[in-house]
């Protein structure tokens, strides 16, 4: 299974995923080390309800920074999922990747 390497992907600002995700601007203050680095602080959530297979499959597909998360936390049955992923947070009425870059994309 693939996994992340995020040294490969600094340059990267997450546009590809937008099709899945939006880039929500955090309201929480930026902290020093967001400040020194010019990064927006900011959230990726899914677009769609955590019932949604087909395209949290179809993100994960085209995502290079899925990592596979452990077996006990899985909930769909294809692997390559964002639901299946270690970077996938859960909310109340969706998720959000903490695995795409947190800097705001440069298309929308």
């Amino acid at each position: 299974m693939k996994r992340c390497n995020h040294s490969q992907h600094q340059e990267l600002d997450g546009s590809i995923m937008t099709r899945w995700f939006t880039y929500v601007l955090s309201l929480a203050s930026t902290t020093a080390a967001e400040a020194q680095n010019s990064v927006a602080p900011g959230r990726w959530l899914f677009r769609f309800d955590n019932h949604n297979v087909i395209q949290s499959r179809q993100a994960a597909a085209v995502c290079q920074y899925f990592i596979e998360d452990d077996e006990d936390e899985m909930i769909d049955d294809v692997l390559l999922s964002c639901f299946n992923c270690m970077q996938r947070r859960w909310l109340i009425d969706g998720f959000e990747c903490v695995g795409l870059p947190l800097n705001q994309p440069l298309v929308e």
